[in-house]
């Protein structure tokens, strides 16, 4: 393109700055790439870091000596209609023979019948204060019991008897609630106070415990109120009076609030139906009465086991992948991954191969010193796989500790490769001061691009101002010519 083609070009002037500045901007552009590589490494080193902490929490997790995943249990009942079971790992294999004779229920106390239209509680004149005594057990005093003050004022005592009863009902429940919410008691603790309409025209007040048990029963302080209502009455409810519904008694042995059962052929008691404390790691759920035994049967989780292996192995593999992709060289391809100049990371799968592969010395039995012990191996890329069931079914079967000592033991596969993580993925680890290297070198690049752009915006002002004096030359020599043209023209 010759200068007057330029000179006549809509856009000459932009066109060859662009073509100029094109050439000047390659330094900077360099550095922006570099820049954006950085940025790329660093992504992998996160990305890196989010697999290696995901393998690292499913090993501490296998590692954990208070959930014991090595030790899990699974538990069935003969009769789920009648006994339910959950089971911790802790519980111990074995068997275990149920009846039950008496399931616990919740303290409920009624009143005297009342005729909605009656005034009984009119006579009344003055306010009305009474207390309910509730459980509140504590660690150093299981049998805790604690008076929550309830008044009713005047009042609310002088309408009809539906009126009364039921603003009774609310003052028992707001006073509760204040216990609630002065920590008094917990909202486990509280009695529930409800009118029931037991036929029309006539009512009771109803006062129920919210936990069943004898522990959680009531008892009353001496109160005029009370004695009208009839709710306080120590005896069972009968006709129109007022009392319990359930024999209190007076202990867990002699009370209809409690549970009654026989187990392994023991006779016991608890305020609940849930029965947690009577074998470690085992919950009984009593559902009925009944005479015929229920067989609870406690046995190794095998599956839940292996699901737990499959997982850290998953993770396992999923770091080996990456870092095959990310810390060495392509065979196919020979393309290098962006960590695989760095020795440290380079040389990870062949430390986490090893972790594996070696014999574990501080096993209690010595046929499982090795996972291949156990029928995990791992292939020609290093990865892990279950390859012999039947061995790793063995080995659950014949006793747990064979499998988690492999992995849990102070020189295991799991404690190993905890402590080898945590180098890299701790505050402070070997990935954030790789990251942070890249971050001053990424800030170091910027501060240069930004200089150079600096450099660049005023070499192109200058480019644009020398082309348009150019251009504006080319625009007078046109214009000379063509009055030339013209004189040469007229004199022909």
């Amino acid at each position: 393109m010759d200068l007057y083609s330029i000179g006549n070009s809509t856009n000459s002037i932009q066109y060859l700055v662009d073509q100029y500045m094109a050439l000047e901007s390659r330094p900077r552009d360099e550095l922006i790439q570099q820049k954006n590589e950085l940025s790329d490494k660093k992504s992998v080193f996160s990305e890196l870091d989010s697999k290696l902490s995901a393998l690292k929490t499913k090993l501490e997790y296998l590692n954990d000596i208070v959930l014991l995943p090595f030790q899990a249990k699974k538990a069935s009942s003969s009769d789920a209609e009648k006994i339910g079971v959950r089971v911790a790992n802790s519980a111990s294999k074995g068997n275990h023979t149920l009846t039950v004779q008496q399931l616990a229920k919740s303290d409920t106390r009624v009143s005297n019948q009342f005729s909605d239209s009656g005034t009984d509680f009119n006579s009344f004149t003055s306010d009305q204060t009474f207390t309910i005594e509730v459980a509140h057990p504590t660690d150093s005093d299981p049998s805790n019991r604690v008076a929550i003050s309830i008044t009713v004022t005047a009042d609310q005592l002088s309408g009809t008897n539906d009126e009364a009863i039921a603003n009774i009902a609310q003052a028992i429940n707001d006073a509760m609630a204040e216990a609630v919410a002065n920590e008094t008691i917990t909202t486990e603790e509280v009695v529930h106070a409800d009118v029931v309409n037991e036929q029309e025209g006539i009512s009771r007040l109803v006062l129920k415990s919210e936990q069943t048990g004898y522990t959680y029963r009531m008892e009353f302080g001496a109160s005029s109120l009370l004695d009208t209502l009839g709710v306080n009455n120590n005896a069972l409810s009968s006709g129109t009076t007022g009392g319990y519904i359930y024999n209190v008694g007076t202990s867990i042995t002699d009370s209809e609030l409690s549970s009654i059962f026989e187990l392994d052929g023991l006779t016991m008691y608890r305020d609940s139906n849930n029965v947690d404390d009577a074998y470690t790691g085992i919950t009984f759920k009593l559902l009925d009465v009944f005479s015929q035994p229920v067989t609870v049967s406690v046995e190794p989780d095998i599956d839940a086991v292996k699901k737990d292996v499959e997982e850290f192995i998953s993770k396992y593999n999923e770091v080996i992948d990456f870092l095959k992709e990310n810390a060495r060289m392509n065979p196919d391809t020979y393309e290098k991954g962006p960590l695989s100049q760095d020795s440290v990371y380079s040389g990870m799968i062949a430390e986490l191969r090893t972790m594996v592969s070696e014999p574990v010395d501080s096993v209690a039995n010595s046929n499982y010193r090795l996972l291949y012990s156990i029928g995990i191996e791992a292939d020609r890329d290093g990865k892990l796989s279950i390859k012999d069931t039947e061995k790793f079914n063995n080995a659950l079967e014949a006793n747990p500790s064979f499998v988690s000592d492999l992995f849990s033991t102070s020189d295991g596969v799991a404690t190993k490769l905890v402590d080898y993580i945590d180098r890299f993925v701790k505050t402070g680890g070997t990935i954030d001061t790789s990251k942070k290297q890249i971050d001053n070198r990424i800030q170091s690049l910027q501060d240069r691009i930004e200089y150079m752009n600096e450099i660049l915006d005023k070499k192109e002002k200058h480019y644009f101002d020398e082309f348009t004096k150019m251009q504006q030359t080319i625009y007078m020599l046109q214009n000379q010519q063509m009055f030339f043209n013209t004189f040469t023209n007229f004199g022909g």
